[in-house]
């Protein structure tokens, strides 16, 4: 929840400049949209091979500045800067938006899944995931993008027929990416979840022996 106050989503206002302005087609966005799952895919493969044993900290450390530099390039292209040094919209799009996107989602939503699975007692682990999914749906799809809304409403007033602050919600973005680092502090190291499980596991042992003498 935190992370969807503090990320606000433009994606909106995104799809009608790369329809409007750069003239992007529909089946390009398609294909670009093709092109971010298959990253998305090399993500989960990266996590598997090189960073399932790392810290979840470390990992999602990677992922705010992932997604700083993402959130970069994304104002550089709406300033259309990748033009003037020569890069094509479509070759842009494809390594900046798609890849860091996507990837970023991998970096993100794994160490999560995997830290939630390290926390999360005996017989609740479905509940706790089904409980993952639902606020990890309300982050990305309701409070992010209305945040997004009410940020473009109060202070910039972009709109489909006049993307002229387009820009400046990009470099919104870029700003409150740097956001990310406050919430670092907030997941736990794996000392810390060690520490924790071992004093579940006495106060479990406890709770059974003090059961077992009630029903002597």
């Amino acid at each position: 929840i935190l992370d969807g106050i503090t990320n606000p989503s433009f994606s909106d206002f995104t799809y009608y400049f790369l329809m409007n302005v750069v003239g992007l087609s529909k089946l390009w966005f398609a294909i670009l949209t093709l092109i971010g799952q298959i990253c998305m895919l090399i993500g989960v493969v990266i996590y598997e091979l090189a960073l399932k044993a790392t810290e979840v900290r470390t990992i999602l450390l990677i992922n705010v500045i992932l997604v700083i530099i993402g959130a970069w390039a994304s104002y550089m292209f709406a300033m259309r800067w990748n033009l003037e040094i020569g890069i094509s919209d479509y070759a842009f799009l494809i390594f900046t938006d798609v890849v860091f996107g996507a990837i970023t989602t991998a970096f993100n939503l794994l160490p999560i899944m995997t830290l939630l699975a390290r926390i999360t007692p005996k017989r609740i682990e479905g509940t706790m995931f089904a409980f993952l999914t639902g606020v990890s749906n309300l982050d990305q799809g309701v409070i992010q993008p209305l945040m997004g809304a009410w940020i473009n409403g109060q202070f910039v007033g972009v709109t489909k027929d006049d993307l002229s602050g387009y820009p400046t919600l990009m470099l919104i973005s870029f700003f409150t990416a740097f956001l990310g680092f406050a919430l670092l502090p907030l997941i736990p190291k794996k000392a810390d979840i060690e520490e924790s499980n071992e004093e579940r596991a006495l106060q479990e042992k406890k709770d059974n022996f003090e059961r077992s003498e009630r029903r002597k």
